[in-house]
C-alpha cells in the first residue's frame, strides 16, 4: 500500500467531494441507487469522463476510508472477532468494504460543511496510523 502525504489526502478528498456534489446536482430528483454497483454503473453510462475521475479517486483514497459497520450488523462483526477466526474476519471486512464506500460516497456527497471536516479529518487519522504502523524492509 502506498501512504499519500497528508496534504495529497486532504486534496484527494476535496477532489472527491466536489465531483460528488457534481454528481448529485446532476442527478434527477427520481433516481435511488441501491449499491455501489448501481451507482457506478449509472455514472459510467451517464458521465464517462467524470466516472474516470472517480474510479481513480476511489483508488486513491479508499485505504485511508473508515470502515462502516451498520448497527444491525455489528453483533455479527462482534461474534466472528470474539471467536479469533481470521479468516472469518477476512471475510466479513471484505463485505463491507462495498457497503462501506457506499455509505461513504452517500455521505460527502450530502454532507453538511461541519460534518465534511469530521471525515477529513477521520479519514487523516486513518492515514497517520497507517503511516505510523508502515514496515520498512
Amino acid at each position: 500500500m502506498k501512504i499519500i502525504s497528508d496534504r495529497s489526502l486532504v486534496c484527494f478528498l476535496e477532489d472527491l467531494r466536489r465531483l460528488l456534489i457534481y454528481f448529485n446536482n446532476q442527478m434527477p430528483d427520481y433516481v435511488d441507487f441501491i449499491n455501489i454497483e448501481s451507482f457506478y454503473f449509472y455514472m459510467r453510462l451517464a458521465y464517462p469522463k467524470k466516472y474516470k475521475e472517480l474510479m481513480a479517486l476511489m483508488d486513491i483514497l479508499e485505504p485511508f476510508m473508515p470502515l462502516i459497520i451498520p448497527p444491525k450488523n455489528l453483533d455479527e462483526v462482534i461474534f466472528v472477532f470474539e471467536q479469533g477466526d481470521a479468516e472469518e474476519m477476512v471475510q466479513l471486512e471484505e463485505s463491507f468494504v462495498d457497503r462501506s464506500k457506499f455509505i461513504f460516497i452517500n455521505t460527502v456527497m450530502m454532507v453538511r460543511e461541519s460534518d465534511w471536516q469530521n471525515i477529513v479529518a477521520i479519514c487523516r487519522r486513518i492515514r497517520e496510523i497507517k503511516f505510523r504502523t508502515m514496515t520498512y524492509v
